[in-house]
């Protein structure tokens, strides 16, 4: 075991701002105040009787051919410890309640701050409330699973796919067009795309939680343990990416990120650089707390390269935390086809999922190559276990321990499934 190579940490500022695009070019306001049953192959475009979403499940969905690979995971331990945030709340200006910061925001609003302390263990920050973000992706399908009251089973509780185009429980929004139904191809402009669910979220008086005027993302995110797993391909012509405006050639780096849904209803969907939760020293992320789950980066510099992803955890638990990056030194075809994860220290594929620990050591310097065709991905967040286990599975190689979920994405899942999940270190 030894630490991250700190080489790989530079990266990490150039992905805060990839997201690419600021929140003036979405035109989303930002005033601050205003291996088992492998899925088939086909690329039949017949429905699965299952497909209902939800309590019923999606089923199986058709995935169009591709050289099968041997799966990834990159597993996150030791998630979760008391500590604080800065936490941005409707207070005027002088007012006692500010005593993290009381001054302006990145337009020149007002800005009131406070730290907000929370003594949970587990998961801490991720079992707060978090958003589901995607760019330049084609989904096809997409699933939410949390625990309800019984613990021995997760419910799916939110779902979309792309037969139906029509989502349950679940909201997309692209400026301030909100909607259940899209086609889940973002792979034409570089546009931000935040996935909630349908209830609005309660902002009360704004006096202890700020909430923009920004109805777009005033919408519930998911708290607690969860499971985002969907089914999506990131092979697309780059130079077919425009810019969100529609104005010349886009950022065609795809990222899917689950953050805190309060760091995105700071102000600017999270733009909003002097007045957010994002960090409270300035440093990387060490603030409310982001995933970078997959993060292509294309910054036009030594650490961007296409044919890579990047996975990373910030937080105040220990700031940065993974995000490697594997940049101009590396050359997809120096691995063989079926690898997903890579070492970019070592320059060598992995024959076993790595862990990082958060506060402590990682087995190298994890990225994944970046896949061609359809993949399923996850990630799943535990607080039974404090882990946050992410995965890129083929669908023609699923792992028997992901048979209960995979290919046919049901209904509900049994603890043992989740189990299961995290149990894996793909390659095996």
């Amino acid at each position: 075991m030894r630490k991250l190579s700190r080489q790989f940490v530079h990266a990490a500022l150039a992905i805060l701002a990839c997201a690419c695009g600021s929140a003036r070019e979405e035109g989303t306001g930002g005033t601050g105040g205003d291996g088992g049953a492998g899925a088939s192959g086909s690329t039949s475009s017949s429905m699965s009787s299952a497909d209902t979403g939800v309590g019923g499940g999606l089923g199986m969905h058709p995935t169009e051919p591709s050289t099968p690979t041997r799966g990834g995971t990159m597993t996150f331990t030791n998630v979760g410890a008391p500590g604080w945030w800065p936490r941005r709340i409707d207070r005027d200006s002088g007012d006692p309640a500010c005593t993290y910061k009381d001054g302006t925001d990145t337009w020149g609003g007002h800005c009131c701050m406070k730290e907000q302390h929370t003594t949970s263990t587990t998961l801490a920050p991720f079992d707060e409330e978090m958003t589901l973000i995607m760019k330049a992706i084609r989904l096809k399908q997409l699933a939410v699973y949390q625990p309800g009251a019984d613990a021995s089973s997760w419910s799916m509780i939110s779902s979309w796919d792309a037969q139906s185009g029509h989502g349950s429980n679940l909201v997309v929004t692209e400026g301030q067009m909100t909607s259940s139904d899209f086609t889940g191809d973002l792979t034409k402009k570089d546009c931000v795309n935040y996935f909630m669910q349908e209830a609005s979220f309660a902002c009360g008086d704004g006096k202890d939680y700020y909430c923009p005027n920004d109805p777009g993302i005033n919408h519930l995110g998911w708290s607690g343990s969860k499971l985002i797993v969907f089914l999506a391909s990131m092979t697309f012509d780059d130079a077919g990416v425009s810019k969100c405006d529609g104005g010349g050639q886009g950022h065609a780096g795809p990222w899917v990120a689950f953050v805190a849904s309060e760091l995105i209803r700071d102000g600017g969907r999270k733009w909003n650089g002097l007045c957010n939760c994002y960090s409270k020293t300035g440093s990387v992320g060490d603030g409310c707390g982001e995933i970078n789950v997959f993060e292509v980066v294309l910054d036009n510099n030594q650490y961007s390269n296409r044919e890579f992803m990047s996975t990373g955890v910030r937080s105040y638990q220990a700031g940065h935390v993974g995000g490697n990056v594997c940049g101009e030194g590396c050359d997809r075809d120096a691995f063989v086809d079926d690898v997903e994860v890579v070492d970019a220290c070592a320059k060598k594929a992995y024959t076993s999922g790595p862990e990082i620990e958060a506060g402590g050591d990682a087995e190298g310097c994890p990225v994944w190559r970046r896949p061609i065709g359809d993949r399923y991905f996850m990630i799943l967040l535990d607080e039974k276990q404090r882990e946050i286990q992410v995965a890129v599975i083929h669908p023609e190689k699923i792992p028997a321990a992901a048979a209960g979920m995979l290919p046919l994405l049901p209904g509900a899942l049994s603890r043992n499934t989740i189990d299961a999940l995290l149990s894996m270190r793909l390659p095996e």
